[in-house]
């Protein structure tokens, strides 16, 4: 830990007491041992963090001093609107919190109302949304994610939660309705964020029952059978109880063609989300909300890659998939005269029935197989419940701080018909039932202190602890195919940072941090001999970042600049065992290196600019399973490039002669190649997304027409890929759609 700290200190004097020339710079990181790569994209970003943007900070003023306040009003002064983040568990402007951190605006996630995975990803740099059919779906930050495919719910690298309530992976694949942000916080997140955020955290932000009046209906439709009915009711019910429901309704046909069956890739969506909250007793606010989501489609298991009319099946059965997620949350917030104290109970039911058929006549024809039906039934449940208390400062108090404690149960069932649940010669002539249950426990603290002046020292940390086992059945009793295990672990996680604040414009900081990932089971297997393998190893990892926030031009200009390196052991990997011909699971080190730069303009009134740009370098290490041809090659599924980008114009309608105002927004997303898997034996190709929206509101604000268009460029991003028997196959996002829509507001 020591040896850390000083890295953390070299950094920081590199970075913020005396800028240094280029070759000064890479004496003293040469010194710390830190990197040794002159010519590389960080050593590049530290450059310019530390000489260029520093001066910056010298220029604009020498002694940190207190700004006046400045009104948001646009007919008093225009600056752009601050950005409020709970990150840290306590509500903080965005600019003041020392992490690499997107915050994605609910009007950007309306491009891909049913795929809100993508939606993210498609505006926070560095971030991966990696789809290959319903139930196999993850996040992947800084290239830190599951190598291949998840062996289970929970092997995820990336926390996510709704408000505060951590969802397993299943759960990461809700559609978000009636939604105010989406926080993607980036780096080792476990302090206050729970398991499983080795990689960072992305929190869900509803809107609340808070009291406000917002009733407004939507209504879209558009090509490929696309339609979508939306409905909002907010405001206050009675005297100290307000009320909030939305609920959504929508279907998207096939756009993926079929040889056997009808078109795939559809789509027919429920979803509701509701809300009451009491604020009768002083101090107190008790909130209660719930959700369901209903979600049938039928995307393919894979597609052939080059096959003609790309993308076509040949799934010899129809695949089909049923998701029904359904929870309630209770929220109770308490503020004392020099805390708060908040208690968060939740409960979620998850469950994803699908069938499906590894048999597709296109490939098989390819490697000479006789065409045949392998359809394989998976039923998965799970039911967790989670409770959360903690004790945190009032907002604008100098030390902000927050401790508590944390328990998460979950309780997971598979049923599973299919020829990859038990060995020869049963097959799939039996039923293999697999129970997963887990208990985590925490205990967790984090806080940041001034000091001196102008420097600001956090640090925090969390003692959890894992309970895990698992039990396999099958239904003819078979001895040999009948077993259990259990686990159990204790491990801290943390993280520290160091800022320094130039001016009230620019801020630099440094963090180290320490993650730790839950040791998992597999959900595919079978007892040998009625004895089930321990668990996979548990993946860890050290993350250093360094960075820069600043807002320039009397705050019209906000950018964000940061530069990481992950070190990881142990990442869970899944790849093809060539003399087997099948694919098995093991572990691997890896390592990523990178940096983030972000920002937003207010280029004049109602013009603004918004964009990011990621770079990741990745490679595979050394593993203690022999899979040693692996070593060197680069993360699956992390691409080195990737950018986002956004222009939202609002402008008086008087200019076409109208009444009222006219809206113009188009947002662009670039996704550079990444390997395929850990051979690397091929990789998926880059993309481009491009989505636009034009809008006329009237005068009273509470009607809107707009026309909009996603995915224009018809790019079928490869969004997952395998060497299956020797052939390169794919998953394919959707296609292009456009529609009309409409907002009536009452």
């Amino acid at each position: 830990m020591f040896r850390r700290f000083q890295i953390i200190l070299t950094l920081m004097r590199i970075i913020c007491i005396k800028p240094p020339q280029p070759i000064a710079l890479e004496r003293q990181m040469n010194r710390s041992n830190i990197y040794k790569l002159p010519a590389s994209p960080i050593y590049l970003l530290a450059t310019f963090l530390a000489s260029g943007w520093a001066c910056v900070a010298e220029a604009q003023t020498a002694p940190a001093q207190t700004k006046p306040a400045q009104t948001n009003s646009r007919s008093d002064t225009l600056v752009l609107d601050p950005i409020d983040v709970t990150a840290r568990k306590t509500r903080e402007d965005l600019k003041n919190v020392p992490e690499s951190i997107t915050v994605v605006p609910q009007d950007s996630l309306k491009a891909a109302p049913f795929d809100p995975g993508a939606a993210i990803a498609r505006n926070s740099p560095n971030v991966q949304w990696v789809s290959r059919a319903t139930g196999s779906q993850f996040f992947s930050i800084r290239g830190v994610s599951s190598l291949g495919s998840p062996v289970n719910y929970s092997d995820g690298t990336v926390a996510f939660s709704t408000d505060g309530v951590p969802n397993s992976m299943m759960g990461a694949s809700s559609i978000l309705l009636d939604v105010d942000r989406v926080e993607v916080m980036r780096g080792p997140q476990g302090t206050l964020w729970g398991s499983n955020a080795l990689g960072g955290a992305i929190n869900v932000v509803t809107n609340q029952p808070d009291g406000t009046r917002d009733i407004h209906a939507t209504g879209e439709i558009g090509s490929n059978g696309y339609r979508m009915g939306e409905m909002v009711l907010g405001g206050t019910i009675a005297d100290a109880l307000d009320g909030r429901m939305a609920l959504r309704l929508g279907h998207q046909s096939g756009d993926v063609r079929s040889l056997y069956t009808d078109d795939l890739g559809k789509r027919n969506i429920g979803a509701f989300r509701g809300g009451l909250r009491f604020t009768g007793s002083d101090d107190t606010t008790v909130t209660l909300t719930g959700s369901y989501l209903r979600d049938e489609g039928n995307a393919p298991f894979y597609l052939l890659r080059d096959a003609s009319h790309f993308p076509t099946s040949g799934s010899l059965t129809e695949p089909k998939s049923m998701t029904t997620q359904g929870g309630a949350t209770l929220t109770v917030e308490h503020q004392f005269g020099a805390f708060r104290v908040t208690s968060i109970s939740a409960y979620q039911h998850n469950e994803l029935n699908s069938k499906s058929d590894n048999a597709d006549r296109l490939l098989y024809d390819r490697v000479g197989f006789p065409a045949f039906s392998s359809r394989g039934h998976l039923d998965d449940k799970e039911n967790v419940f989670s409770q959360e208390l903690r004790l945190s400062s009032r907002e604008g108090d100098p030390i902000r701080w927050v401790m508590g404690a944390s328990v998460a149960r979950s309780e997971g069932r598979r049923t599973c018909v299919s020829a990859q649940c038990a060995p020869a010669p049963y097959f799939d002539a039996i039923t293999m039932n697999s129970d997963f249950n887990s208990t985590n426990l925490g205990l967790f603290g984090d806080m940041s202190i001034p000091v001196a002046e102008r420097w600001e020292f956090s640090v925090g940390g969390r003692l959890s602890h894992d309970d895990i086992e698992i039990k396999r059945r099958n239904s003819q009793g078979i001895g040999d195919l009948t077993g259990s295990n259990s686990a159990s672990q204790t491990y801290p996680t943390g993280r520290m940072a160091l800022a320094y604040k130039w001016s009230d414009e620019v801020r630099t900081y440094v963090s180290v941090a320490r993650g730790h990932a839950a040791r998992v089971y597999p959900l595919f297997g079978y007892p040998v001999k009625g004895v089930v393998d321990d668990p996979y190893p548990a993946a860890t990892g050290w993350t250093y970042e360094a960075g820069i926030k600043t807002s320039l031009f009397d705050d019209r200009l906000e950018l964000d600049a940061s530069a990481f390196r992950n070190t990881i052991k142990n990442g869970v990997m899944t790849y093809l065992d060539p003399a087997r011909g099948t694919f098995g699971t093991t572990y691997q080190d890896y390592e990523t290196t990178g940096f983030e730069f972000q920002g937003r303009a207010l280029i004049t009134d109602g013009l603004t600019l918004t964009g990011g740009l990621g770079y990741t370098h990745s490679k595979l290490g050394a593993n203690g399973a022999s899979i040693n041809t692996v070593t060197g090659n680069g993360v699956p599924n992390a691409p080195k490039w990737t950018t986002t980008t956004g222009l939202q114009y609002d402008i008086p309608a008087g200019v076409v002669s109208l009444p009222g105002s006219l809206s113009f927004g188009v947002q662009y997303q670039f996704t550079g190649s990444r390997p395929a898997d850990v051979d690397n034996s091929f990789d998926l190709k880059p993309y481009h997304i491009v989505d636009a929206r034009v809008a006329w509101s009237n005068d009273a604000s509470d009607l809107a027409i707009y026309a909009f268009g996603r995915n224009l460029l018809d790019q079928r991003a490869e969004t997952f890929g395998s060497l299956y028997l020797g052939v390169e196959t794919v998953a394919a996002g959707p296609g292009r759609i456009v529609g009309l829509g409409m907002t009536k507001s009452f």
